[in-house]
């Protein structure tokens, strides 16, 4: 790449931009003690997230409902005029097939990847031009067809100091030239801490993520911070059913698994007859922390599982046992007939 195609245009800031062990079919279970912090977003945790057994389990557990993802939203713009024909049922049924793999993709979800590591690296430091101007020079490659991520941006300080962008004057950057809808130049003040908090006691999870995926690239750690923070209070709320079927109930679950926080949602699931959902999500949990399958079609065996689970891996063990009793106790005639 030529200078003058990597140098295409500068731009001028003032300012700058103002254990324990069981095993259970040679499956085996290790305790962990309870984290206080998030697990670092590795490149080995993300490409966990993108493989397909991963992605899989995580759609399953998303339980895709059309109705509610093709319901009317408030987005600022008019509503598609219905149609209405008269089909036939071979007509319907592959209407139908066509709705659902549209309902599919509505709910492709967000991408959990590392948080981008060379923002600000030093390139060179030239004292022959210090006290040049008082200003920050931004060179950056303006071509077309480049990523905003690949996008070379580079910052002349002052002090002579070449260093590559950091977040903001990147996005600021970017939003200037190639300028993304519903993508605002400086950031929503619904972002900052005490502007988001009453908005996740009022549940609106969902405009909150959506919102962040439109303002905020997933490598970003203001995406990370604002995204966290809504699956810390969703699962501290148990507030899951508001994300169902949403492209954001997989990464939650995600959340959930790679950092060991099983106990809330097992527990809901218990409790609301999710049964089936209790032993995707352990399979989840084993598939990201220890890279096994598990494939159990004996009931038996999966309340075998569960109470493995439960006595290794969580915290709430009175609860949640004490839960799937009650389940167990609900459910008693059923699986019987399954014995």
């Amino acid at each position: 790449m030529t200078s003058r195609n990597l140098f295409t245009s500068f731009y001028r800031f003032k300012n700058g931009y103002k254990h324990k062990c069981k095993s259970l079919n040679n499956i085996t279970f290790y305790s962990f003690s309870s984290q206080s912090h998030d697990r670092e977003i590795t490149k080995e945790l993300s490409n966990k997230f993108f493989a397909e057994p991963v992605q899989n389990l995580l759609f399953k557990l998303t339980h895709v409902d059309v109705q509610k993802a093709f319901r009317k939203r408030f987005t600022g713009q008019n509503p598609d005029t219905p149609i209405y024909k008269f089909m036939t049922t071979a007509e319907i049924e592959k209407m139908q097939a066509e709705v659902n793999i549209k309902a599919k993709e509505k709910v492709q979800m967000p991408p959990i990847v590392p948080l981008r590591t060379d923002l600000g690296q030093v390139l060179e430091i030239n004292k022959d031009i210090i006290g040049f101007d008082s200003a920050k020079f931004v060179f950056t490659d303006i071509t077309f067809g480049i990523s905003d991520k690949r996008r070379i941006v580079v910052v002349r300080e002052p002090d002579g100091t070449l260093r590559k962008a950091n977040e903001n004057e990147r996005h600021a950057v970017n939003q200037i030239y190639f300028p993304q809808s519903g993508r605002e130049l400086k950031h929503p003040v619904m972002f900052d801490d005490n502007n988001l908090k009453p908005l996740l006691e009022n549940g609106d999870y969902e405009f909150i993520l959506d919102r962040a995926c439109c303002q905020f690239e997933p490598d970003d750690k203001n995406y990370h911070r604002v995204v966290f923070s809504t699956y810390k209070h969703v699962d501290e709320s148990k507030n899951y059913h508001i994300l169902q079927s949403t492209r954001h109930l997989g990464p939650l679950l995600f959340y959930l698994a790679f950092n060991k926080k099983p106990d809330n949602f097992l527990l809901y699931c218990l409790q609301t007859e999710r049964f089936d959902d209790v032993i995707l999500f352990i399979q989840l949990y084993t598939k990201i922390n220890q890279g096994l399958e598990i494939e159990l079609d004996d009931s038996k065996d999966q309340f075998k599982l569960i109470e493995d689970f439960i006595s290794t891996e969580c915290i709430d063990k009175v609860n949640l046992e004490e839960a799937l009793k009650s389940y167990t106790t609900r459910n008693s005639e059923t699986l019987s007939k399954q014995n």
